[in-house]
């Protein structure tokens, strides 16, 4: 049978709009392991008013169109809108380090809540109480600061596995079979998730 690897950062936009296709995979019973990138850090730590949040918007009305996902009217006034807002994913990261020993299926679960938390209630990237709440309503009561280490662990294996198969960007879906390993184009699933179901068989 084979497995699957994907890499993804909670606060990209298209790995947004790959989350139902994600969450269809893991629920059909596919072996799945998860690694979050933190790939918004440093030199990727995008401020809005630098001229990103229009880029943004300009991505996430393509990724709405493609996925069917809500990119809400608050997300666009309180974050896209917000000169001073910085798209940087570190308490996100941690949060999915935390988890991350209890499979893909909660880290998914995770992902989707914090999503939801940006990309319709327009929560910013810095506000650490909606991260710790989310985690609180998994049953994750560690403090985010103890959990640095491992997340950046877990993004230098993530970048490792991108570079092996030429890949630099997120979201990405790996389909392993035996020695042959496969790119999954998650986009062939946005309209009907419940199709990639079938490639797990």
């Amino acid at each position: 049978m084979p497995h699957f690897t994907y890499i993804y950062d909670t606060y990209c936009g298209w790995c947004y709009g790959a989350e139902p296709v994600i969450t269809a995979l893991i629920d059909s019973g596919a072996a799945v392991e998860v690694f979050h990138r933190h790939l918004f850090q440093g030199a990727n730590a995008h401020r809005m008013g630098d001229g990103f949040g229009r880029m943004a918007m300009q991505y996430d009305r393509r990724i709405a169109t493609l996925s069917g996902q809500e990119f809400s009217d608050t997300y666009v006034s309180n974050i896209l809108s917000a000169p001073d807002e910085v798209l940087e994913s570190g308490l996100t990261a941690r949060a999915a380090a935390l988890i991350h020993d209890r499979g893909a299926k909660a880290e998914m679960a995770l992902a989707a809540r914090l999503q939801r938390e940006r990309f319709v209630n327009g929560r910013s990237a810095a506000d650490k109480a909606a991260v710790t709440a989310a985690l609180a309503e998994a049953g994750v009561t560690a403090d985010l600061a103890d959990a640095a280490e491992k997340a950046r662990a877990l993004s230098e294996q993530a970048g490792a596995l991108l570079a092996r198969y030429g890949l630099s960007g997120v979201p990405a879906l790996l389909r392993h079979d035996g020695d042959n390993t496969q790119i999954v184009n998650i986009g062939d699933f946005y309209q009907t998730p419940e199709r990639i179901a079938a490639i797990a068989a």
